[in-house]
């Protein structure tokens, strides 16, 4: 059993919906937030964005009132990653991710880290498998079948304190199955029926809807909303797809 309760609480966003700024280009993605952000209920940076203008882009959210999914999967020893998280260097960072390959004293080290930061800390959620891995290359990695390693890794992680969890829509219903209500799951890949991505690297879609009454607590989305000739329509779109 895990013994941390979930902190879900403390994570106060007004829709599911993510929306994924993985943007390279600074001065299109900082105007996508001013125009689009307040509309999501995260905005998630992954590295490149973070490494690129990530002081500016905490800098707005802030301002904004933004709550930032910091998507950087950090995968290291135990006392690199409690200090990596106690540097976090804005409030505005509510979600943070770690992979659960680190192993449950790198997970413990991770939840310590965000409970010493105090009320307002971080929810923190690992990532079991990458959505992009066929059976052939979690093979390839000497990883069993997905179902197999996503409930393995899933089970620990949530043992050693992790919030939540980074699971494909395929993984869901048996997340929900096995975890129960509690854990904060999270979905990539979700695609919505009338959007077609040209060279999509995500092997495990589902549509928002989808993912929803399957058990998902929050839709990571981004080239369907940035790749539309109206961003703000298409984010509006999906969140009324969703009742939203």
């Amino acid at each position: 059993m895990n013994d941390h309760p979930p902190f879900r609480t403390n994570l106060r966003i007004k829709n599911p919906l993510c929306l994924s700024l993985d943007l390279p280009e600074k001065d299109n993605a900082l105007g996508l937030l001013r125009k689009i952000g307040r509309e999501a209920g995260m905005v998630k940076s992954g590295p490149v964005p973070f490494l690129s203008y990530g002081e500016e882009l905490l800098r707005e959210a802030e301002n904004l009132g933004i709550p930032i999914f910091l998507d950087l999967k950090w995968h290291d020893i135990p006392n690199t990653v409690y200090a990596t998280i106690l540097a976090l260097p804005s409030p505005a960072v509510r979600m943070v991710t770690v992979h659960a390959l680190g192993g449950p004293s790198m997970v413990k080290a991770a939840r310590q880290a965000c409970e010493k930061i105090g009320k307002e800390r971080p929810l923190l959620v690992a990532v079991t498998a990458l959505t992009h891995l066929t059976e052939e290359e979690l093979e390839a990695v000497g990883l069993p079948d997905r179902n197999q390693t996503v409930r393995r890794l899933g089970s620990m992680a949530l043992e050693s304190g992790a919030d939540g969890l980074v699971l494909s829509p395929q993984e869901l219903s048996m997340a929900r199955t096995v975890w129960g209500p509690d854990p904060f799951l999270v979905t990539p890949g979700i695609r919505p029926m009338d959007v077609h991505v040209d060279a999509d690297d995500q092997t495990h879609t589902a549509t928002p809807e989808t993912a929803l009454s399957l058990g998902s607590d929050l839709l990571v989305v981004g080239r369907p909303i940035l790749r539309a000739p109206d961003p703000l329509l298409a984010l509006r779109k999906i969140l009324g797809t969703i009742g939203r």
